[in-house]
């Protein structure tokens, strides 16, 4: 069985699209709907209900989406055992201030243990993952750990490695039970938007109804979760600034739907000459580690090395 078209088909449960699926697995829309339809003739079954738009997962696709991710986990999990070389080198990699903790830290220990001749040297500039993306492209990075997805073309290579729910944080003692209730309670610390996912917090605000008119506008989460937790405030941040030492001082509540989130991902060239250092660093990024967050992002679980 072909792992490519595996990949394909849960990448495609995960987003809800094929459009959204091809360009996780960096293939054209045409080229995943010609492999879903080969996948359905080795199988013999059909996977999708083709009357919808988009196509849904008919009840046997869904069945077969759990068995494809446990294979390419398995799959994984053998070369990860069995077939490591000895990657050495350097890799010079960017990050914004998010990617600098949650699963990092664990994931650069982990990369060290199994490659020790693999330096790695992070610049943290403070600079907006369209900055850093832009320093992939002239070759000042061989790879950027960012908030995406970025506007990438076909030079550029994007892999998401881990999911974020946003949350409304209030002070502890702000009454509710909704995250509209605590986002009405004000005052509102509103952040300012740099990438497109976070435009998307003041469209779901409206969407909502809600007439909240900022008393802060904040450039950063932290400030916005420092704020909060002196009490002159509610905001709405990613999962990451809910899990720290502050979470005593606050209450939080998931903020939009299971749809809402903002994406951790690597972007490096497509025809990036340390690629196998790129992969290995992707593969420590997205190990299982509950304790830690950001989510393993799904599309990624079982993904990485699987040719």
């Amino acid at each position: 069985m072909d792992l490519r078209r595996m990949e394909s088909l849960v990448a495609i449960a995960d987003y809800g699209s094929f459009s959204k699926a091809a360009k996780v697995v960096n293939l054209t829309q045409s080229a995943v709907s010609q492999q879903m339809r080969e996948l359905e003739g080795q199988l013999g079954i059909p996977l999708f209900n083709r009357d919808s738009r988009p196509p849904k997962l008919t009840r046997h696709g869904q069945a077969y989406v759990e068995t494809a991710r446990a294979m390419l986990a398995l799959h994984r999990s053998f070369l990860e055992t069995h077939c490591h070389t000895d990657i050495r080198g350097t890799l010079v990699v960017g990050a914004v201030r998010s990617a600098l903790t949650g699963v990092l830290p664990t994931a650069l220990r982990s990369l060290k243990q199994t490659f020790p001749h693999l330096v790695l040297h992070l610049i943290n500039s403070g600079r907006l993952s369209k900055d850093l993306t832009g320093d992939v492209q002239v070759g000042q990075l061989d790879a950027a750990l960012i908030v995406g997805p970025p506007d990438v073309d076909g030079d550029l290579f994007w892999r998401p490695y881990a999911i974020e729910r946003f949350f409304v944080i209030a002070p502890r003692d702000t009454p509710g039970t909704t995250a509209s209730d605590l986002l009405s309670a004000g005052p509102y610390l509103r952040f300012v938007p740099n990438l497109p996912v976070e435009h998307r917090i003041d469209r779901e605000i409206e969407k909502r109804g809600l007439r909240i008119v900022p008393e802060m506008e904040l450039d950063t989460f932290e400030s916005i979760l420092l704020m909060v937790s002196a009490g002159l405030g509610v905001g709405v941040v990613p999962e990451l600034y809910v899990r720290g030492p502050d979470r005593e001082r606050i209450r939080f509540i998931p903020f939009g739907d299971a749809s809402f989130y903002r994406e951790l991902g690597v972007v490096t060239l497509r025809r990036c000459k340390k690629m196998a250092m790129v992969e290995a660093l992707l593969s420590a990024l997205v190990q299982p580690n509950p304790a830690v967050p950001p989510a393993p992002h799904p599309a990624m679980l079982g993904r990485l090395r699987s040719d």
